[in-house]
């Protein structure tokens, strides 16, 4: 893969990872609103899950950037 390839795949992996920092914020404000118990477990449970994905598309950004040759900034650790 072409470096100019990977640098739009880096584009999109940022997009993902704040969609599912999104999704996970949400879940977890339905928990906090859900006033039956089976209800808010099933948020924390999707937000736990949107919580896992953000950190498998850290590690490739991570990797992809290494690979680049390109330093992490402060926020992207």
């Amino acid at each position: 893969m072409g470096g100019d390839a990977e640098k739009e795949i880096l584009k999109l992996l940022e997009e993902a990872m704040q969609r599912e920092r999104s999704a996970e914020d949400l879940y977890r404000t339905g928990a906090e609103l859900a006033k039956r118990p089976s209800v808010r477990e099933m948020f924390l449970k999707l937000a736990a899950e949107e919580m896992k994905h953000e950190e498998t598309l850290r590690r490739e950004y991570h990797a992809i950037k290494k690979r680049l040759g390109l330093k992490l900034l402060k926020d992207e650790s």
